[in-house]
């Protein structure tokens, strides 16, 4: 073959290769932290401007008491190696480069009793999921108190992200109070819009019924109970702070008569879609064999019940105070408060 002929069909054959390969998004093209830092500055995620004054930082670089990444965890993260403000990957697995960032939003501030400064209290830990058109953006953290190391690890050829979190645990059988910690380690998933604990081997329950019960809490949480059936009626009852926001001018009025009568009844057929996406997430989850109880390690949070019928008759309940149990539960609880608004309700008298 000439050889002129050879050097041409090589340029033409990458050529090919190269226009059916994926092209770099913004993400991929992301190279060092002032890079980053003014991407995430600039960007909408949401319709706040939260981010507007992020400041990107290493876990090593958070000092002082006004953070929550304890010594613990640094030393963890040192073992690790996870000394980069920005990792990638394609947690979602959609052939899209996603973007996970450490750092401060500046959205918790603080007072020094010394030199009463203001300092910020905030260390966040974000993914930001690459969906082509648009992104999302969920925290990593695992409670709103709480920080995760975070390490991108590979499994059968896709990413995941494992994290290593600091569990605090009330001592009840010391004389006074004390609490042990300790680092745990948990593999994330994003599955069902959110992240969730990877799970190679769901169960296979069939869920008759779901109960879900929202306690008060020290401000406005949504009081209210849903009883969602597989077949027949589900029941929404709402009781307080459902329909109605704090800047509404009829607030406290609204509100103190709601605490009297409550805010409604209603009953209609769950859409089956929405219960299957239920179902399947709960056995993704390993439902039956999650704790009984969780709890935050602080105090005017609100508290819920949960309680699955299953595998006629069957019955298994959680009951979960910060509504933070696992980053699962934390899934089917945002799902569980959205379906008071995304079904054809009806109220009944």
């Amino acid at each position: 073959m000439d050889k002129k002929v050879f050097l041409l069909t090589i340029i033409l054959i990458s050529q090919l290769c190269f226009s059916q390969g994926r092209a770099l998004s913004k993400i991929d093209s992301l190279r060092t932290d002032s890079e980053v830092e003014s991407f995430v500055r600039n960007s909408k995620f949401d319709t706040s401007d939260r981010y507007s004054k992020f400041i990107l930082k290493t876990i090593q670089s958070f000092t002082g008491t006004s953070t929550d990444i304890t010594d613990r965890l640094k030393r963890a993260a040192d073992s690790l190696g996870v000394t980069k403000s920005f990792y990638k990957g394609d947690f979602d697995h959609n052939g899209l480069t996603d973007l996970i960032f450490i750092g401060d939003d500046q959205s918790c501030q603080g007072v020094s009793s010394d030199t009463h400064e203001t300092y910020s209290y905030d260390s966040s830990i974000n993914l930001l999921l690459d969906f082509g058109k648009h992104y999302k953006l969920t925290s990593v953290n695992p409670t709103y108190f709480d920080f995760a190391v975070p390490v991108v690890l590979n499994i059968d050829g896709k990413d995941y992200l494992k994290v290593i979190t600091e569990e605090i645990e009330e001592d009840l059988y010391s004389d006074r109070y004390a609490t042990t910690h300790k680092l745990v380690s948990k593999i994330l998933d994003y599955q069902f819009d959110g992240l969730v604990e990877y799970n190679s081997n769901p169960s296979h329950h069939y869920i008759q019924k779901i109960e879900f019960t929202t306690g008060m809490c020290y401000g406005t949480c949504p009081v209210f109970t849903l009883k969602l059936n597989k077949s027949g009626l589900s029941k929404f009852i709402a009781e307080n702070y459902n329909f109605f926001k704090s800047n509404d001018p009829d607030f406290e009025k609204k509100s103190h008569k709601a605490f009297k009568k409550g805010e409604g009844n209603f009953e209609t057929k769950i859409k089956e879609a929405d219960l299957q996406n239920l179902e399947n997430l709960l056995n993704y989850l390993n439902f039956a064999e999650l704790q009984d109880n969780y709890a935050v390690h602080w105090t005017d949070d609100q508290s819920v019940i949960l309680t699955i019928t299953y595998d006629n008759g069957k019955t298994k309940s959680i009951k979960d105070y910060g509504l933070s149990g696992t980053y699962g539960l934390k899934r089917l609880y945002q799902i569980l408060f959205d379906i008071r608004f995304n079904q054809d309700w009806k109220k009944v008298k």
